[in-house]
């Protein structure tokens, strides 16, 4: 194995998308990732992207009802650095598997539970699914509005258990950092809803301080009664929308200077000088608020995908990018331009064109090791070295300096002393949501994070009438300094 994570061992326990998404990046890293499958295999070996999910792993099957096949995941745990499971609560406690079971084997293990609602309270037992998740959190509600039909709108797409396992992984990895420090592993808890928590930008501060202040504001729906057409004008600016040929468009035109120009694209920039739409995008009326989303679509309509493209490569103002379907995601040209395609040879589908690593580090790069195993594939093998590790003596307990090489001074903190970040400081230097977003989960787990914003400060902060409402996920735990980067002395 290469890569970053070389060396590092790791026992994914579960058969989920959440568990296959944690295991695979690490994977991807170096890591010598064990799958463990239960009889008959794992439910996602069905799926068409199995060749992406259970790529470069090894495969062993273990019945963790069955006290020996415990046993021998108990062993495989005893040897490991990370152990992933994403079972409801209690389940793996009882295969003697559970977080303490385990530590007092391994002292430097890191253990990883991802649950759908945490492990405590009325919705612990709830059972995990993605759909069940987004219900309970009102997600297909909030899709209503899009449908002819009053009532919810089921959302398709995995977005709890995409988001759960880029929330575990961020615990995953603080862990293992703060292990170097430490010696120490420890347990990492997060949940669906954690995961899907990062979706909600600021409608949650929206919701309290309507609650805080319900003389002075009023918490407006999505949409007003009966109408089709969300009463948020961000919704115009993040128009989506369909082309002549049929093709989804989506449009990002959030600052006042990106609007103009995609109002002057779409040949509605007079409105601008007429009194009766000079508000654009804001209308209270819905009748005008109505009237003025067909006009976005029927302009949209105008044109074929390929003759908005051409208008993009003139105006770098306006943009949109296409809703692509099966496959076509690995034709995207900033895929292509970045090489994040790769092609893998899988053991029944031959060489199969995929996704790469999730991010493209300069000097120690991700690689596929190997395609996806068969099922079972590893299982002599990993009981072969397991039994010769016994027969030459070596205790399944890993002690903490041989789980951190680092960690050789006596005095070296113990974990839970501070912050797993802590002394870490980073330099943030984007707008908008997603990587100050990403800076904000360094700041929760300890990371000093000083925010370097433009002098009239990050277009987020002002994307809502109340002033900061719209910022407040992004900037919160940072420190800030404001500065002209075109300047020298910025």
């Amino acid at each position: 194995m290469t890569g970053p994570l070389a060396g590092l061992q790791v026992v994914d326990l579960s058969t989920t998308l959440t568990s296959a998404t944690v295991s695979g990046f690490l994977a991807d890293f170096g890591a010598d990732v064990v799958g463990v499958e239960p009889p008959g295999g794992s439910p996602l070996r069905s799926q068409p992207a199995f060749p992406f999910w259970g790529r470069g792993k090894r495969s062993v099957v273990l019945d963790l009802s069955a006290p020996d096949d415990a046993a021998v995941a108990r062993m495989l745990a005893g040897h490991a650095d990370v152990v992933l499971e994403t079972f409801r609560p209690g389940v793996v406690e009882r295969f003697g598997l559970g977080y303490d079971d385990l530590a007092a084997l391994n002292p430097g293990l890191v253990f990883v539970s991802v649950t759908a609602f945490g492990r405590t309270g009325e919705l612990a037992d709830a059972k995990g699914y993605e759909g069940l998740v987004m219900a309970r959190l009102g997600g297909h509600d909030s899709l209503g509005t899009i449908v002819d039909r009053p009532g919810p709108a089921f959302c398709a797409p995995p977005i709890t258990a995409w988001s759960g396992a880029q929330t575990a992984l961020q615990g995953l990895l603080a862990a293992l950092f703060e292990r170097e420090r430490s010696g120490r592993g420890q347990r990492v808890d997060t949940t669906l809803v954690q995961g899907l928590a990062a979706h909600d930008t600021w409608n949650a501060l929206i919701a309290h301080i309507t609650r805080q202040y319900p003389e002075a504001f009023s918490q407006a729906g999505l949409a007003d009664e009966g109408a089709a057409v969300p009463n948020n004008s961000l919704f115009f600016r993040l128009l989506v929308a369909l082309s002549a040929d049929g093709r989804w468009l989506q449009f990002s035109q959030t600052t006042p200077r990106l609007f103009t120009a995609f109002m002057r694209v779409l040949g509605l920039d007079w409105m601008f000088d007429d009194p009766h739409w000079e508000s654009v995008p804001d209308f209270d009326d819905v009748e005008q608020r109505t009237e003025y989303y067909e006009m976005l679509l029927a302009a949209v309509r105008s044109k074929t995908a390929a003759e908005w493209q051409e208008e993009f490569d003139c105006e770098p103002d306006v943009w949109a990018e296409i809703f692509r379907h099966g496959s076509e995601l690995l034709d995207h040209p900033q895929m292509v331009h970045d090489r994040a395609v790769v092609t893998v040879d899988d053991a029944t589908f031959g060489p199969v064109r995929q996704p790469g690593p999730l991010v493209s580090l300069s000097t120690t790069p991700g690689e596929i090791a190997r395609g996806a195993p068969a099922l079972d594939e590893h299982g002599a093998a990993i009981r072969t070295e397991l039994l010769r590790a016994e027969a030459a003596g070596r205790s399944a307990t890993r002690s903490a300096t041989e789980s951190s090489p680092r960690a050789t001074n006596g005095d070296a903190p113990a974990a839970g002393d501070g912050p797993p970040l802590d002394g870490v400081t980073v330099i943030e230097l984007g707008t908008y949501y997603a990587a100050p977003y990403g800076a904000t989960l360094l700041t929760d787990l300890g990371a000093r994070v000083i925010k370097v914003e433009q002098l009239d400060g990050d277009p987020i902060r002002h994307i809502l009438p109340f002033p900061e409402a719209g910022a407040v996920k992004v900037l919160q735990g940072k420190e800030c300094v404001a500065v002209d980067i075109h300047t020298d002395e910025g």
